[in-house]
């Protein structure tokens, strides 16, 4: 479903840490760098999820619908330009 790497950043040293085989949702990820605990599992997958609908979202949904608004009236102006269907 999510074609995701598993890179996860360090929230205190900025350094790259990864999640490696299957890991079971209680898993802790901890930095390589400086051992910081990460996230679980868990947490990981749902914040990934999350950020992946966002994504979504964000590429369908229009926040400013003013110039499709602008077409719209364009378009029905102009009746002989329609297609008929």
């Amino acid at each position: 479903m999510f074609q995701r790497t598993r890179k996860v950043e360090c929230p205190e040293c900025s350094g790259s840490s990864f999640w490696k085989s299957n890991p079971k949702p209680t898993d802790v990820l901890q930095c390589c760098y400086c051992q910081a605990v990460i996230a679980t599992y868990e947490e990981y997958v749902e914040r990934a999820a999350k950020q992946e609908a966002e994504r979504l979202l964000a590429e369908y949904v229009e926040t400013d619908i003013s110039r499709d608004l602008a077409h719209l009236k364009a378009v029905l102006a102009q009746p002989g330009e329609r297609a008929n269907a």
